[in-house]
């Protein structure tokens, strides 16, 4: 059934009166501007002249000029714009439509509510327009529906009157007491690692963290990010996955290889007997009912994943994202630059965990640069497009093998800690690069709990100015 298209018909949400009462007052009373910079934005206003003389009491405001008529109308003349609005009657006449500012942002809201009801007129005729071509993918039209109304929301928050120092201080107040609590019960504040030495550099992975974990390929990178999600999951939390390089079967593979104890390899091609089904069956008894959702769709973009995450974690079942790899996200923009397309999916990234309030873990690639050197110890310069990844990520983890083939050791090194402090600490993995744990803790690799009761030891090293290394 065809929608009706009388509505296409209708005048759209408009206060033209308010409009002029309101461009009045700010010509009539210099200190009116700021009742309102919060409030409107030139596009807040219907008619185009009134969106220039906006525009440019605006100009004037920034520059600590006045903004009488005389004034703006001799800017106006001097940018050719005069004419468009009318003239300098027109600018005058504001002025007749209100005594005073007294009433300015009662009215300055009215005109704000009638645009972001234009707003959504206009995303959803475009939408609807959209959904009528049968060549438009589903899931593209519910990512642009996404991002148009999230740029509508962060519109009016970004008008917003911000939050006072009382308010602020009531939340923050509020987060260090259940960190509090949880330090009494010997809890990590936040989602376990499964490490000893990370949970303590970090309290655990926290929100409103953007975690990148980047190594070269063939370093275990994905099968560490799986071992922090297993951690996660059997401690409670919600992990969503999304794979881009491999499918969810294949990274289970992993996790059953890991679990159970059994060479990858043999899992691979199926060489197995029957104790091997036996620790099978087992491991995939608990790993069935751990609180994981899987995505392996390559064609996922990052404002789908936002998207996604919101839902989920309006139903309870999103507590921390993990992405293999960033790289190969598709980019929103197909005919944007590489730069530009990466710094669009590590921004939707990072505003999952600020909107949401939810750890994000993305893997990422390392250049070649680092082949080059005689240390195989990454830096920061070592990301693939690096610039918008350094500047938006929290946290930046760099796993990495040094020693040679009879003594190879397995390090994780912070990179970028924005919380904390950085350094690099060793970890065992077992040759598969399937199990990974803290030897100086554990005499044999064992799961991490929650509770946090783990004897300190000095695995953590910073490096000093003369490159010793001194315990953290």
């Amino acid at each position: 059934m065809v929608a009706d298209q009388s509505v296409y018909c209708k005048i759209p949400p408009q206060a033209i009166d308010l409009e002029e009462a309101v461009l009045g007052a700010l010509i009539l009373e210099n200190d009116a501007y700021d009742k309102i910079s919060d409030i409107l934005s030139v596009k807040s206003f219907y008619k185009n002249e009134h969106q220039i003389i906006f525009n440019e009491i605006e100009l004037l405001h920034k520059s600590d000029k006045r903004t009488d008529s005389m004034i703006i109308t001799n800017e106006l003349r001097n940018k050719v714009l005069l004419d468009v609005v009318g003239g300098p009657m027109a600018i005058m006449s504001l002025t007749s439509k209100v005594a005073s500012a007294a009433h300015i942002e009662f009215h300055a809201r009215i005109i704000k509510q009638k645009f972001i009801q234009r707003e959504i007129i206009r995303i959803s005729t475009q939408i609807q327009t959209l959904a009528y071509d049968d060549t438009q993918d589903v899931d593209d039209l519910l990512t642009l529906m996404d991002c148009e109304l999230d740029l509508l929301n962060n519109g009016m928050n970004g008008l917003s009157e911000g939050k006072t120092s009382k308010e602020v201080a009531k939340s923050t107040l509020k987060e260090i007491e259940e960190d509090y609590k949880k330090a009494k019960k010997n809890e990590l504040s936040g989602i376990p690692t499964g490490f000893y030495e990370l949970d303590k550099a970090t309290g655990g992975w926290k929100s409103p963290n953007f975690i990148i974990l980047a190594a070269r390929p063939g370093v275990g990178k994905t099968s560490l990010m799986l071992k922090f999600i297993i951690v996660a999951a059997k401690a409670g939390f919600w992990c969503n996955v999304y794979g881009y390089e491999m499918l969810s079967e294949d990274l289970f593979r992993i996790i059953i290889a890991g679990e159970a104890d059994i060479n990858r390899t043999n899992l691979r091609d199926g060489k197995l007997d029957e104790a091997d089904w036996v620790r099978i069956n087992n491991a995939v008894g608990v790993l069935e009912r751990l609180p994981i959702i899987w995505y392996d769709k390559s064609d996922i973009k990052s404002g789908k994943i936002k998207s996604n995450t919101k839902k989920n974690v309006k139903d309870g079942k999103c507590s921390i994202v993990f992405a293999d790899y960033l790289q190969i996200i598709p980019p929103e923009e197909e005919k944007a630059n590489r730069e530009q397309q990466i710094s669009k999916i590590s921004r939707n990234l990072k505003q999952i965990t600020t909107q949401c309030r939810i750890p994000v873990m993305a893997l990422a690639q390392l250049n070649r640069d680092i082949e080059k050197r005689s240390s195989q110890e990454p830096v920061l310069g070592d990301l693939r497009e690096s610039g918008s990844l350094e500047q938006d990520a929290d946290i930046v983890l760099f796993p990495f093998i040094d020693g040679d083939e009879n003594n190879k050791e397995f390090w994780l090194k912070f990179g970028k800690h924005r919380r904390g402090r950085c350094g690099k600490f060793e970890i065992k993995a077992n040759d598969d690069m399937t199990r990974f744990w803290d030897e100086s803790i554990y005499s044999e690799p064992v799961e991490q709990s929650n509770t946090g009761q783990f004897k300190p030891n000095n695995n953590f090293y910073e490096k000093e100015d003369n490159g010793e290394l001194i315990p953290f």
